[in-house]
């Protein structure tokens, strides 16, 4: 408590001598005018300084005269300086905005003939003459208003003078200022040199106030972004570039000094603005001090303070009248700042003396200041004020800054401790974790697979399924964990191979691909014939993963591209994923390779990923670097070195795994009898290709085994009946996801089902392996028993899916009715007694109609479309036979089409569009078939001007909800459901017709396939 009362009491006395010093330099020593006429005889230019011109001054009121004309006035004489309002030697009251002229007569020393005069605030214009010679002026001084211009700028004017007695007239004008006009601050005489240098040493005060404030507040500004947590620091910088605002309109006024051309209207509203300093100061306090701040206190002194500034958009005539209210304001803000200062004192907040001692300074500027603003005048304050006031306030920053390191030196040293003491205990917790882990899900699959006991439900294998695939995930951390205990240790082994890159890469992106959840493209393009590198395949695939794992975490939309560049001259391969995400902050470049170390909040995993790569990616004696740009997107290169085996062809391969097929054995390799079931293989691995033939030649089955993707899509482009794909992901080339793919283009997955093989353990593999269209998924090592009981399981799906099929198309030919077939016998009977040729006719094309119909062992089959075209048209002429003149038919069919169809899926068409199109119209009826081909597709296209259908009508077709009626409509669309590439599309407008367009995938059928 003694400590704040000595710097109470040492900041009153410092402000009372200055003040004091200041009015008794003023009093005793300084001259003064007495009735007009200031002797200055005495004084000794240039060794003295310029002299106030203050006292008594000659004044006329309401009137702009020169020299001569004083000699015909009564002669009154008034105090300089002053507002002209508190003149109380006139009698009555000076009108407020109103015209003057004012007269001084100065005896000057001997020898002295270069003289000058400094302005400083004359308000709101004024001309100085001397002698009868205008020699300066600040806006325009008239008599009445619209001749007037107000500039109320200091200046400075020079002049010479032989005579002995010097007359200073100054003509002043105010119609703005609503407390009134005249010389309110003192006018400066001297010899020219002093008035010079008075005014370089006051311009100069003005420029290193605003130098200092500027830097201290763009300092502070510049902290602040790279330290936003602290609201402090931004209040700071707006209160230090609040008072360069001031500084810039006040005193010299250097805003309008620099700037003339700125209209005085809008210098003065930025003269204004200045009065932001309270506010600002006060929010600066509040973040700096907030527990000892009242919060709806400062809300309602910062809505305040918000609304008087908003006063600077009202005139001058109305805002002037404010300046108290703004003086209030200030007080009540230093008054409010001195009170938590107090408070932080007494709770020994660290540097709060520095900010009491500086708000005791600034509370004697404004005293003074706010003074100033009426009759009294204090001159003479210590101009070294406002930079005690800025040094307390940054002594105060730096302090707090200061301890806050020390304490983050504190902090560090006890992480460092924590740390080591962390590493520790997850390795020795890893591997408490490993074994019980690995038991847990041996156990789970167990359950999966005892066929033994009551078998799961589907919704308990679903749960079990869930919690392997976490349980997994954790193994995966726990080895991640113990990897870099491993490395940190140097006890991490790898198996150096040669390893093709490609593959690995392929295999990797397919697998994110397939499991992406963002509108994030991932680009390969990394080329096949790359040449192998010298590294361990697991440690580089989980390089790979974690950076692309990186990647796709932190871009939410764009591309990542992957890409290999040759180094041939240092023997290495440079691997880069380059993402178009967030971007790293170039300060953080290196850190994230440290452990636990992440970029942005709230992200998945626990930092790990990077820095277990850059081991691996070292002790494989490789580099690893990222390159970035914040809001562009990160680069990650690192580097393996080359192996001297190049990129493996397909007629290069060797077999040198034991118990593999023959080197002689050339693929692909056929094993059984061709008219069983037909099983695709696909290994690039010549001793899991013989295991599988070993383990399956014994069943009923035709095997096909091939060792690359590739010649999975040529033995299925000579084959058309295989029956099933056995297909292995990782292979050179084209991988197993890409095949699957490929397959799914053409083939729908009961059509030809795929079984894919792996060695992953990773659930996001088993997802990428359906999504690109497996039917089911087998790990490695592989349990015999189990592969024949997929096998069969998906051989028997296709049997009864496609025994569905030929059911619904059974069923489709099931629809000639009786009284169909009894029509058309009557119609015959009733010809042949008319025209016996036409009868014969009818009869051919109702026994070639009857023939297409019961053809049912070829239901699975696709036709050649001239054998459906040739069934249309008999249909076509038995309805016209019993319909004569009723509709038209009208086939166009473009030259070269051979391609074919599934059966039945014209003629229900036609048959439609007669009998629910055009049969109500009793003329005029056309129905329009056309058919198109190009190299990929079959465009078949039936129209009628029937009578329509509404909308709801036709999508409820299109979604099978129609039930009673259109049986073979609805028919074909689930057909074509079944066909990849196929569609079906109806256009319809009621009494304007049908369209329906069908679109086939391209086939060609062999003549062993061809109907007959």
């Amino acid at each position: 408590m003694k400590r704040i009362i000595l710097v109470v009491i040492v900041g009153v006395l410092m402000g009372a001598v200055s003040v004091y010093m200041s009015t008794a330099e003023s009093a005793e020593t300084l001259p003064v005018a007495k009735k007009g006429y200031m002797d200055l005889s005495h004084m000794k230019f240039p060794q003295d300084e310029p002299v106030a011109l203050i006292g008594e001054w000659e004044f006329v009121s309401g009137q702009l005269v020169e020299g001569n004309s004083f000699q015909n006035l009564e002669p009154v004489y008034v105090q300089v300086p002053m507002l002209w309002t508190g003149y109380d030697e006139l009698g009555e009251s000076v009108p407020i905005y109103s015209s003057a002229t004012y007269r001084l007569r100065i005896k000057t020393p001997e020898n002295i003939g270069s003289f000058g005069i400094k302005t400083n605030n004359i308000r709101m214009s004024n001309a100085i003459f001397v002698n009868d010679e205008k020699v300066g002026q600040s806006g325009v001084a008239a008599t009445k208003k619209a001749f007037y211009e107000p500039a109320n700028t200091p200046y400075i004017s020079l002049f010479h003078s032989d005579k002995e007695v010097i007359e200073v007239i100054v003509q002043v004008a105010n119609f703005d200022y609503s407390t009134g006009g005249g010389i309110v601050s003192p006018i400066y005489f001297g010899d020219a040199n002093g008035i010079i240098q008075l005014r370089e040493a006051e311009l100069s005060f003005d420029w290193v106030m605003i130098a200092a404030f500027s830097i201290v507040g763009m300092f502070f500004l510049g902290f602040y972004f790279h330290f936003r947590k602290d609201r402090s620091l931004l209040f700071f910088s707006l209160f230090c570039f609040s008072i360069v605002l001031y500084w810039a309109t006040h005193g010299e006024k250097l805003l309008h000094d620099q700037f003339p051309a700125m209209p005085y209207a809008l210098f003065q509203r930025l003269q204004s603005a200045s009065n932001l300093v309270a506010i600002f100061s006060l929010v600066f306090f509040h973040y700096l001090l907030k527990e000892f701040t009242n919060k709806k206190l400062v809300k309602a002194l910062i809505i305040s303070g918000v609304l008087l500034s908003s006063t600077i958009l009202l005139p001058t005539t109305v805002n002037s009248h404010l300046q108290y209210f703004y003086s209030a304001y200030f007080l009540v803000v230093i008054l409010y700042v001195l009170f938590i200062q107090f408070k932080a004192i007494l709770f020994r907040i660290p540097g709060s003396i520095y900010l009491l001692f500086g708000s005791i300074t600034l509370f004697i500027y404004f005293i003074v200041e706010t003074v100033n603003l009426g009759s009294t005048k204090l001159d003479g304050l210590p101009p070294v004020l406002p930079f005690i006031y800025l040094l307390t306030l940054s002594l105060f920053m730096a302090q707090r800054f200061t301890v806050t390191y020390r304490k983050n030196e504190e902090l560090s040293g006890k992480l460092i401790q924590m740390d080591q003491s962390k590493d520790e205990f997850l390795a020795k917790t890893s591997h408490e974790f490993r074994t019980p882990l690995y038991n847990m899900i041996t156990l789970l699959q167990t359950m999966l697979g005892n066929k033994q006991t009551e078998p799961l439900t589907t919704h308990q294998e679903e749960k079990i399924h869930f919690i392997i695939a976490k349980a997994k995930r954790l193994s995966s951390l726990v080895n991640d964990i113990l990897d870099l205990v491993k490395v940190k240790r140097r006890e991490l082994e790898l198996q150096i191979e040669e390893v093709d890159l490609y593959t690995n890469t392929y295999v990797i992106t397919e697998v994110f691909t397939y499991i992406l959840q963002k509108d994030v493209v991932i680009d390969n393009r990394i080329p096949r014939d790359i040449p192998y590198v010298l590294a361990d395949e697991n440690r580089v695939r989980q390089v790979l993963y974690n950076l692309l794992d990186n990647a796709i975490k932190y871009t939410q939309q764009g591309k990542i591209l992957l890409n290999a560049e040759l180094k041939k001259e240092k023997e290495q391969l440079i691997i880069s994923i380059q993402d178009t995400g967030v971007g790293i902050e170039p300060s953080k470049l290196e850190a994230i390779f440290h452990d636990y170390e992440q970029v942005g909040q709230g992200k998945e995993g626990v930092g790990l990923g990077l820095s277990i790569s850059k081991e691996l990616v070292e002790l494989q004696k490789g580099e690893i670097w990222v390159e970035s740009e914040l809001g562009k997107g990160s680069t990650f290169y690192f580097s393996l070195p080359l192996a001297k085996k190049q990129a493996h062809t397909q007629d290069d391969r060797t077999v040198s795994e034991k118990g593999s097929l023959p080197t002689t054995t050339s693929f692909p390799y056929f094993y059984g009898n061709p008219e069983h079931k037909k099983i695709l293989i696909a290994d690039d691995n010549h001793s899991n290709i013989k295991v599988l033939i070993e383990s399956l030649k014994n069943e009923p089955y035709f095997i096909i085994a091939v060792d690359n993707g590739s010649d999975v899509l040529m033995q299925l482009d000579r084959h058309s009946n295989i029956d099933l794909v056995v297909l292995d992901i990782m292979m050179p080339g084209l991988s197993g996801y890409e095949v699957c793919t490929r397959i799914r283009e053409q083939y729908s997955m009961t059509e030809l089902p795929v079984l894919m093989l792996t060695a992953a353990l990773l659930a996001d593999d088993m997802i990428a392996a359906f999504q690109s269209g497996a039917n089911d998924f087998l790990h490695k090592p592989i349990d015999l028993a189990e592969l024949k009981i997929r096998i069969n399981n998906l051989l028997i799906l296709k049997e009864t899916a496609q025994s569905a099929l030929n059911m619904e198309v059974a069923f489709l030919q099931a629809q000639i009715k009786p009284h169909f077939i009894y029509n058309v016998l009557n119609s015959i009977m009733s010809l042949s007694y008319i025209e016996i040729e036409q009868t014969r006719k009818l009869i051919t094309n109702f026994a070639n109609f009857l023939r297409g119909s019961f053809i049912f062992r070829n239901t699975d089959k696709w036709i050649p479309i001239h054998k459906e075209i040739s069934f249309v048209q008999s249909y076509v002429e038995i309805e016209k036979a019993r319909y004569p003149d009723v509709f038209q038919f009208e086939c166009t069919i473009s030259k070269g089409v051979t391609g074919s169809v599934p059966p039945l899926v014209i003629q229900p068409l036609v048959e439609n569009a007669i009998r629910h199109g055009i049969s109500k119209k009793q003329n005029n009826g056309v129905v329009q078939l056309s058919i198109t081909q190009n190299e990929t597709e079959i465009c078949i296209i039936i129209a009628d001007n029937g009578q329509g259908m509404n909308k709801e009508k036709v999508d409820d077709i299109l979604s099978l909800k129609q039930q009673k009626e259109g049986v073979g409509l609805m028919n074909i669309i689930k057909r074509l459901k079944q066909y990849p590439q196929a569609s079906i599309t109806i256009e319809s407008t009621e009494h304007n017709g049908t369209m329906v367009k069908l679109v086939l995938p391209f086939k060609q059928i062999g003549k062993k396939d061809d109907l007959s």
